[in-house]
Parts: C-alpha cells; structure tokens; sequence
C-alpha cells in the first residue's frame, strides 16, 4: 500500500507544526517570570511554606539590616505602602541601589516561621529613575552565597 505524495506532504507538514509548536511554547514559557504579590502570597496560607516561590513588592527602607561580615541582609518587603510587610533574609551582598521604596523580586522559600529565605534577589529601577552615563545594566540579579 502506498502513500500517495499529498498525504506525506501532509504528514510531513503536521510533523512541522508540531515541532513549531512545542518551540514556542517553550520560548514563552523560559521568558516570562512568573511571581506573586506580597498579600497573594499570605492569602495561600501554609501552603505556601515550603515551595520555592518568586514574590514582587517595594523594599520596606526601615527594615534594612546588613551585616557586611556575614554578608547577610534582612529587609521586608509589601505591596503598595500600606500592605504586610514581608521579612526576608538574603545571604549576600547587599546590592548598591537598595534603598526604600524600590521594587524588588525575591526568589525562595517562605519558611514556617513566617521569614522568606531568598535565594535570588532582583531589583527593578521604578519608572522615575532617571540613569546617568553609566552603562550599568537597568536590573540587577544576585544569587545567595551557598
């Protein structure tokens, strides 16, 4: 039984699509960034400890505590400016621009005692940022000293 020349066509052209497929379904979902606000985080409850989560909010200034010896940086972080803070602890350098206010992009895990274990910190330059000469990068992304 022989296949006629349209129907390989057609096979070989689902066999395309599919293919394309599965690769832009991979590029979407390696480029986008998934995370949760401060206040969706607390409304999962105790599911939430434990999981390997990406958490957004403003850096709390006033909650800024680094210690250079031990390279550790506790600081809070809530939606808005009325919001629950969230306290996070950060082994690491502390990051040049980390000031009150900022908004920033934590990676780890919200442990049960309420305190967010950061293993990757981001911080975004809000939009009034106004950059210099410099050619420093506009996000900056710090991995914990393990």
């Amino acid at each position: 039984m022989a296949i006629s020349v349209r129907a390989r066509l057609l096979i070989a052209l689902c066999v395309v699509l599919a293919i394309l497929g599965v690769l832009i379904k991979t590029a979407i979902t390696h480029a986008s960034t998934y995370y949760v606000t401060v206040s969706q985080l607390y409304n999962e409850g105790s599911q939430a400890v434990g999981q390997q989560t990406t958490v957004s909010g403003n850096i709390v200034g006033a909650s800024v505590n680094y210690n250079p010896q031990a390279e550790l940086l506790r600081f809070s972080v809530r939606d808005g400016s009325n919001g629950r803070p969230l306290p996070v602890v950060f082994h690491g350098a502390e990051p040049d621009d980390f000031s009150n206010n900022w908004p920033v992009v934590v990676t780890g895990t919200l442990k049960s005692n309420g305190v967010f274990q950061a293993s990757q910190l981001l911080i975004k330059c809000p939009s009034k940022y106004q950059a210099g000469n410099s050619t420093q990068p506009q996000t900056q992304t710090f991995n914990a000293i393990d």
